[in-house]
């Protein structure tokens, strides 16, 4: 008896899972619902660290997952930089077969713009040249130099921020600029001649002038350069939408396995819950009898 009392004092709470204890302490019901309790507990810790563990593993897939996305798209922007490239230096090289030098392709495209810009800036200098001319002749509140003055406000509206508008656009922008000084001065003649057709042409020439303006004007605010970037982001999205569907039909799935394993996991621990239960009135029953 003493022995006994010995050894239970000689075992401290966080020592009972590696030391044995005596027949007494084993088949004490106090100690079996704490040992119980325990076990529990150590179950629950289990599954937590479990769960960690799996939350470890799904964050190491998706940083592969992601470092191999990077990977692709940086094989797919220096793929399209490299063809981009191949593409330039074979055209240069077949345009070097025939004697075409770079510099002569990049004179040919300047030469273009060069000359309307030149022709442009002539135009521009005639009509305010015609304007003064107007005033100096009928004053400058008179009639036609305030038409002249309005036309050269549209080719102003025409010429401007050319390149905010689509090239279709911008084309037709600088064939009507071109066709404003000629109308202006085909007006002029007749003023200056006194003939008819002026008082026949200046309301249709007012009427077509306004529209010239409105569809200048128009043009430039309706210009959009991320039109192709809005498609490519409504493709952007269209796609992410088909990726949400699938990891959703993934993780539904996922889910359904999940379930199954913790009905099939419940279904055990039950079991095992009830062989507890029947060990713990077995040994409360052992200790009725020994009393």
């Amino acid at each position: 008896m003493e022995e006994t009392k010995k050894e239970e004092q000689s075992i401290s709470i966080s020592e009972m899972e590696y030391l044995p204890v005596t027949k007494s302490v084993r088949e004490s019901m106090r100690v079996q619902k704490t040992e119980y309790i325990r076990q529990q507990m150590r179950k629950r810790q289990e599954q937590e660290d479990a769960l960690m563990a799996q939350l470890l593993q799904e964050q190491r897939v998706i940083d592969g997952l992601q470092q191999k996305i990077n990977e692709n798209l940086e094989q797919t922007e220096a793929s399209g930089k490299y063809n981009k490239e191949f593409k330039e230096s074979m055209n240069a090289q077949i345009y070097a077969l025939h004697g075409i030098s770079e510099d002569k392709l990049e004179g040919m495209r300047e030469y273009r713009n060069a000359y309307y810009q030149g022709s442009a800036f002539s135009l521009f200098l005639l009509s305010a040249a015609l304007i003064v001319l107007c005033g100096a002749l009928h004053g400058f509140q008179s009639e036609i130099c305030v038409f002249m003055l309005a036309y050269t406000g549209i080719e102003g509206a025409l010429l401007a921020q050319g390149t905010k508008r689509w090239k279709i656009v911008d084309g037709l922008c600088r064939l009507l600029y071109l066709l404003i000084f000629p109308a202006m001065m085909a007006m002029f003649v007749c003023y200056e001649l006194d003939y008819p057709a002026y008082g026949i042409f200046l309301p249709y020439a007012t009427a077509a002038g306004v529209a010239v303006l409105v569809f200048a004007t128009l043009s430039y605010f309706l210009y959009s350069p991320y039109r192709k970037v809005k498609k490519q982001v409504r493709e952007a999205k269209h796609h992410i939408g088909d990726i949400e569907k699938t990891a959703r039909k993934e993780v539904r799935r996922n889910q359904k396995q999940r379930e199954k394993e913790e009905k099939k996991a419940d279904r055990l621990q039950q079991k095992e819950d009830k062989r507890e239960e029947r060990r713990i009135r077995i040994s409360k029953k052992k200790e009725q009898q020994n009393k």
